[in-house]
């Protein structure tokens, strides 16, 4: 045999040999530690099993809510009416805090005062400064959390339609309070956990996120109203006064502003203040209501706009009851009566026309005495005949007493004159719209009933032009734009004799604009102005300027 072969076959046969003997030290080793490991996992999930959990459990240090940041709410062009911006907040564990003086020293106030014993989890400060979070950021058995701090960038303006939040980001008022579910988004239970030596905490973040909103309210528009009521509560100084005004066609609220007012960026100062008048505080409408009783008479065919009444030249006795006017009138027509704002034909008509039965009906019909289900909270439905049907009711309804509404409620009901008779749903909210940008509900039109026929709703709208152009609203018209509407002036019930007082007033107009193809009805309200009180003279003038200045922006 050659050498070359003898070298091969020594080649082919020993290093067979070798891995033999190598693969089996390999599998002897994998069994050892599958062996090993075996015991291992025994040692944790048997023997070892509630010493493990127990120390799991001291680096889980309670549970809390986490929450994605609120969604936006906007207006009806996209403007950013109110967002949540991040902010930092600092946490502590009390059992880590070794020296509470020195923590203290370094925050600025007295830690020690919030490390109760017994309690794994206390907020520090909330909403610190960049300062401050510096100062604690490697200090041990302290974190810091990114929460979410609500900004209202426009201030008071549309404060109560939108309402509040508290410290936790959680909706007080208003549509933060009522689409608290939308706006919050989904939230979660998480640990707040520390790492093998309690120190370095970790906090849990939120996966999930939140609609945002879009409202029925151009922003531009609402300028213009909360202005014009500034305007009049700054010369009349009234208790409270507001406006609401809507799109008679659909129900969609275009603006709503009540005074006084707060700032929902500013802590809670005056709680009067926060109360949105307009939905919850219902009032005596006085002559305001004479058009719909008029309207019922029209549409029962009692009575024409050319139909005569003798007023009493301002003085009648009706059983044990004188009703008077402000002025001696004698004979009028159906529409003068509205358009001069006759108590005694109102009456008359109330009481001697349509009588309880049709009264009653018609009042519910337009929608007095039931909430009319806008989004707001607290709304308030109103009353009729609050003390039941007497001898007084039926001349006291038709010139607005014995019965109370809320603007809302007026706003609604004008529209339903002038939009064809169509009793419609308000409300504020127009679309919710994903995170990603997908449309997830639209508001629809909503009508309830129908209340009159377009016979009655053309005669009423000329009555209720009548009234601008020759009547008590004069200071309502508004050069270039027909415009209709009602006055009204209420005495208000002194509660030291339960009697009407000729001292306290409300002074009111409610009305539409263009009287052609109405787009905007508006409801404007001013309690116990001062130095005048008449509605065509404090409450007319702001209808006139909104329409003047707004009815741009609504086109």
């Amino acid at each position: 045999m050659s050498e070359r072969t003898e070298r091969e076959t020594r080649g082919g046969t020993e290093p067979s040999s070798d891995r033999v003997r190598r693969a089996r030290v390999f599998l002897l080793l994998v069994t050892a530690a599958f062996l090993g490991l075996s015991v291992r996992l025994f040692a944790v999930q048997v023997k070892d099993h509630d010493a493990l959990r127990a120390r799991r459990e001291k680096q889980r240090l309670g549970l809390v809510d986490v929450r994605s940041p609120r969604g936006a709410i906007r207006d009806a062009r996209g403007e950013i009416l109110a967002v949540s911006v991040p902010v930092s907040s600092i946490y502590a564990v009390p059992a880590q805090i070794a020296d509470p003086a020195a923590l203290g020293r370094a925050l600025g106030f007295d830690v020690a005062s919030k490390l109760k014993p017994g309690r794994e989890f206390v907020w520090l400060k909330r909403r610190a400064t960049e300062e401050d979070v510096a100062r604690v950021a490697a200090w041990p058995g302290v974190g810091v959390r990114t929460e979410h701090l609500r900004r209202f960038p426009h201030g008071s303006v549309l404060a109560h339609v939108l309402g509040m939040t508290n410290v936790d980001d959680q909706g007080l008022e208003g549509l933060e309070r009522v689409l608290e579910p939308v706006l919050a988004g989904e939230s979660e239970r998480g640990a707040i956990v520390v790492d093998g030596r309690r120190g370095k905490l970790s906090y849990p973040e939120s996966e999930f996120g939140a609609a945002d909103v879009e409202l029925t309210i151009p922003l531009a528009f609402q300028y213009v109203v909360e202005e014009a009521l500034d305007a009049a509560v700054e010369r009349f100084h009234p208790k409270w006064a507001a406006v609401v005004a809507m799109d008679p066609r659909t129900g969609a609220v275009l603006a709503l502003a009540n005074r006084p007012a707060f700032d929902p960026n500013a802590p809670i100062t005056d709680p009067k203040a926060h109360q949105n008048m307009a939905i919850i505080a219902p009032y005596e409408p006085g002559s305001t209501l004479k058009p719909f009783l008029i309207a019922a008479a029209l549409e029962e065919k009692l009575l024409t706009p050319k139909t005569t009444l003798f007023c009493e030249n301002g003085e009648w006795k009706h059983g044990s009851r004188r009703l008077h006017d402000h002025e001696s009138y004698g004979t009028l027509t159906v529409k003068d009566i509205i358009a001069k704002s006759s108590n005694v034909g109102a009456a008359k008509i109330g009481a001697l026309v349509l009588g309880r039965a049709r009264m009653k009906k018609w009042v519910e019909a337009f929608g007095f005495g039931e909430k009319t289900g806008v989004e707001f909270p607290l709304e308030h439905p109103g009353s009729v005949a609050p003390r039941g049907w007497n001898e007084f009711t039926l001349t006291s309804i038709p010139i607005g007493h014995e019965i109370a509404v809320t603007m809302l409620q007026l706003a609604r009901a004008m529209s339903a004159i002038v939009n064809g008779g169509r009793l419609v749903r308000p409300y504020v909210v127009r679309r919710l719209v994903s995170p990603g940008g997908d449309e997830l509900w639209a508001a629809r039109l909503v009508e309830e009933r129908m209340v009159l026929s377009p016979r009655v709703c053309d005669q009423m709208r000329e009555i209720l032009v009548e009234v601008v152009k020759n009547g008590t609203g004069k200071n309502a018209a508004v050069e270039g734009v027909l415009v209709g509407g009602k006055t009204g002036t209420t005495q208000k019930v002194d509660p030291a004799t339960g009697r009407y007082t000729s001292q306290r007033h409300i002074a009111s107009f409610v009305g539409f604009a263009p009287a052609e193809d109405p787009r905007v009805c508006v409801a404007v309200v001013l309690d116990e102005p001062q130095g005048a009180y008449y509605g065509g003279t404090v409450a007319a003038p702001v209808f006139a300027e909104i329409v003047r200045r707004g009815l741009p922006h609504l086109k």
